[in-house]
């Protein structure tokens, strides 16, 4: 069985932000390449150019990122992916509280106390096994996360109090974590996710003095106990494990059952101590705008078949692989733009052909879309964008639209036809105006840095043919439909 749901709208709210911020466009009218002539019409031909392709590891997403609209996902836990190797997932986020009273230790006392992790809707892996586990541990942060402005990376880390934990190793079902119930028939207490009970010892040594330092005429109570209480790290316990599944969880919500942080069961100083479930309750939540956090991964390749790519010292590689950063990214160059005959590009399609028994819809997910990058060489764009720097591609304009998304596809089609054989599962993405313009600057190569999205971190698993695979069918290439001037 297949944990999803839909996962668009993020991918579209980041690349729109992206791209505002990075540019504009002229433009006000788009043509999508789907519906360009085909090339059995009369004075519109088709040919393709051969590409170029590598596999290079590409750690440069920002797993700090906050973006209003956007859900923010960890990967935390372990997974082994039999072509990728193994990925290592853990969390480090800040908390605030909801009481921020100062004297709110001096008037309670605890009862017990949960840490909660919502669980996003989806896990990567295997996830028709339904035996597979992972043991997690809850620590506390003795460096501190600069602010919430501060970028951090999947190659972060800090460090944590490993003398004494918040929690003791804590086993789940990964098939569980979807499992909930209401106790009201609206609010649902036991929202899915991780619910890993804390050691109220080692937690209150911590909180005591954070709650302590909120003073009663104090304007910033928030930053007051986040300059005390550092912040909370949640990872696999024994990092030798490494099922074949590893679940994302999201950080923000909109109430005390749905977002990340610590649960507290308290009654008042001198009240009889409560039977279960009539203890009062507060929590020390994640809050964007309020929270830094990031999400550290670390990768292990070395015995896998993809650090053969990652390696390779071939002019031309055979395979291509990708997964979302930090991971295995398509390095792709497409010579000849100049050979094109004079006339107007009706369609332009980057076509990337999967192995056979590469992919397994129910096991290690496909993504769910590529999205390219044009890197730019001495001749194209020009300045200010240097040879080697990355930058926009014609196609993702206007940058007040979503639309180009559409047309830019990127999405897997199952029944791709070369030649005589049918059905070949693709990816393909449809760039004619970036190959027009790149045509009018003459400009001979493009070259193109292809990823997935940057909301699931790490996850995903693609492998394709290359452009010296044996099979020539399968080799990417770009397809050209121009239409030729009498």
């Amino acid at each position: 069985m297949k944990q999803h749901f839909n996962r668009h709208f993020p991918i579209i709210m980041f690349l729109f932000i992206v791209a505002i911020i990075t540019g504009s466009c002229k433009e006000n009218t788009l043509i999508n390449a789907k519906v360009s002539p085909s090339s059995n019409q009369i004075n519109v031909y088709q040919t393709s150019l051969a590409c170029i392709t590598h596999t290079y590891f590409d750690d440069t997403a920002q797993t700090s990122t906050d973006l209003s609209g956007v859900p923010i996902y960890q990967a935390v836990g372990s997974v082994t992916d039999p072509f990728f190797g193994t990925m290592t997932g853990a969390t480090f986020f800040q908390v605030i509280p909801a009481i921020t009273s100062g004297s709110f230790f001096d008037l309670n006392s605890i009862d017990s106390a949960i840490l909660v992790l919502p669980y996003s809707g989806f896990t990567f892996g295997d996830t028709g096994n339904t035996t597979l586990t992972q043991t997690y541990q809850v620590f506390y942060m003795t460096d501190s996360l600069t602010s919430i402005f501060t970028p951090y990376f999947s190659y972060n880390t800090k460090s944590v109090d490993l003398a004494y934990p918040l929690s003791k190793p804590y086993t789940i079902n990964l098939h569980n974590l979807q499992d909930s119930f209401s106790t009201t028939g609206v609010l649902i207490k036991n929202y899915p996710g991780l619910r890993i009970p804390l050691d109220t010892n080692a937690l209150l040594s911590h909180l005591k003095p954070a709650q302590a330092a909120i003073l009663p005429s104090s304007s910033t109570p928030f930053a007051d106990f986040i300059a005390s209480f550092k912040g909370i790290c949640v990872r696999v316990a024994d990092t030798r494990q490494s099922p074949a599944a590893i679940p994302y969880f999201q950080l923000d919500g909109s109430t005390v059952y749905t977002q990340a942080g610590i649960l507290v069961y308290y009654h008042v100083k001198g009240a009889a101590i409560p039977v279960p479930d009539t203890s009062l309750l507060t929590s020390y939540y994640f809050s964007t705008g309020n929270c830094a956090h990031f999400n550290s991964i670390s990768r292990s390749y070395s015995h896998f078949p993809v650090n053969n790519l990652f390696n390779s010292t071939q002019a031309n590689d055979s395979i291509i692989a990708l997964q979302y950063q930090p991971g295995a990214s398509i390095d792709v160059v497409i010579p000849g733009l100049a050979h094109l005959p004079a006339g107007v590009i009706n369609k332009a399609e980057l076509q990337l052909c999967l192995l056979p028994g590469s992919y397994n819809p129910g096991n290690f997910q496909l993504p769910d879309k590529l999205y390219p990058n044009g890197i730019g060489n001495a001749n194209y764009p020009g300045y200010p964008i240097l040879p080697g720097l990355s930058y926009i591609l014609s196609d993702y304009f206007p940058t007040g639209s979503v639309s180009p998304l559409s047309v830019l596809d990127g999405y897997y089609h199952g029944n791709i036809s070369h030649g005589n054989r049918q059905n070949i599962a693709t990816f393909t993405i449809d760039i004619p105006r970036e190959v027009m313009t790149s045509i009018k600057a003459h400009n001979d190569t493009l070259h193109l840095h292809i990823n997935g999205t940057q909301d699931f971190y790490g996850g995903f698993h693609m492998v394709a043919a290359g452009g010296s695979y044996s099979d020539t069918a399968l080799r990417p290439r770009l397809f050209v439909v121009y239409s030729k001037l009498n």
